[in-house]
């Protein structure tokens, strides 16, 4: 059987070929139509944690659920995190770490979520142009977000007026001073007020950006993410009862294929095979779930049902890659390791890049000293 290393746990959508693992190579570089775009915002003084916790929670939900959207409505990644500044010049977050953003306000894409980070806030309550260019983005954005002081500039723009509110537990006092029309309540991680999302200090951008992403992608992928950053999240459970589980997003296929992916968190590889093979007959211009199938019956030790799948999906240039490399490690458990050679050409022929996964493929050891296959790994 398959060894599943730690990434296979985290990232159950991955391509498993032996114990290696690679990501479907049918999903382009670069956001899709439907990634929100997420600008995390920065300036001289920024805390550290307060803008890298919630850009570290974004980016990787945002792969997590490209994994379990895959083919279903939205296959790209569900996230599009940058950073913004009132100008492109590095600053300094804690003293120590230099940061180039992204873009400046003069440029940067118009956001459907925005971070507002901690620390010196004041540096950007007291810029006109920022305060001008984060009112209009702020009533544009699906959600705006504070951590820490940054909740200073909802204030400023009204944002917070009429809305329960929360921030880093030494601000309180000066945010009711700040924001006399809101509710301002000391004790709390995070408020969610629907467009205005609130947190308290530095880590409790973590917990308010999880709460995000399950709110948006489900309280799946926001476990997955919280798991894969080995971070304790739990939840409260007036809230936890809100999350759709899966993708509120996703079409009933793309629904059906993050259950797969559920699946195979639990190693339920006879269940997922039947999954994707129905997926597979549903839809034949779909690669991805003959390669998902094809992974599938290789775990379960069918490795003739593996080599038909995986042939099949080689016709497929979104998967091909993937399929071939599939393929090879299905043909070695077979024995024919003549076959394997000459798929994994194919593979490589095809654009496969992930040299150090095959390397690392248990199903391929009995390869690795052949000259063929020494060189192969040359020519990537």
């Amino acid at each position: 059987m398959i060894g599943l290393n730690w990434m296979a746990a985290v990232f159950p959508g991955m391509l498993l070929v032996g114990s290696s693992l690679a990501f479907a190579t049918d999903r382009p570089a670069g956001p899709s139509r439907s990634a929100r775009k997420v600008a995390i915002v920065l300036y001289p003084g920024v805390e550290l944690l307060d803008f890298a916790g919630p850009g570290e929670v974004f980016a990787a939900a945002s792969r997590i659920a490209a994994v379990r959207a895959s083919r279903g409505g939205s296959d790209d990644h569900a996230f599009d995190v940058y950073t913004v500044a009132s100008s492109k010049s590095p600053i300094v977050s804690q003293g120590f770490l230099h940061v180039t953003p992204d873009y400046s306000i003069d440029d940067a894409p118009p956001p459907d979520i925005i971070v507002l980070p901690g620390g010196s806030a004041g540096k950007l309550t007291d810029d006109p142009r920022f305060m001008s260019w984060v009112s209009k983005a702020i009533e544009k954005a699906e959600v705006s977000m504070s951590v820490c002081t940054g909740a200073f500039v909802l204030a400023r723009t009204g944002s917070l007026d009429g809305k329960s509110a929360t921030t880093w537990f030494g601000a309180t006092e000066k945010l009711r001073q700040t924001a006399p029309k809101a509710n301002i309540i000391d004790g709390r991680r995070f408020i969610d007020e629907g467009r205005i999302l609130t947190t308290a200090g530095v880590s409790a951008g973590i917990d308010g950006a999880l709460h995000l992403v399950a709110r948006l992608a489900g309280r799946a992928v926001a476990d997955q993410t919280a798991r894969y950053m080995e971070y304790h999240w739990t939840p409260e459970s007036y809230l936890a009862k809100t999350y759709s589980l899966l993708n509120p997003g996703l079409d009933e296929r793309g629904r059906s294929l993050q259950r797969a992916a559920m699946l195979e968190d639990e190693k339920g590889w006879t269940e997922v095979a039947k999954v994707y093979r129905a997926l597979a007959d549903q839809d034949q211009k779909d690669g991805y779930p003959l390669l998902r199938l094809a992974v599938a019956l290789h775990h379960t030790g069918d490795f003739k049902g593996a080599i038909d799948a995986a042939k099949r999906a080689t016709a497929f240039s979104e998967v091909r890659p993937d399929a071939w490399v599939t393929l090879a490690s299905a043909y070695v458990r077979a024995g024919r390791r003549e076959d394997a050679l000459r798929a994994l050409e194919e593979a490589i022929s095809a654009g496969f890049k992930a040299k150090g996964r095959l390397q690392g493929d248990e199903d391929l050891a009995p390869l690795r000293g052949e000259p063929r296959f020494e060189q192969l790994l040359a020519r990537i």
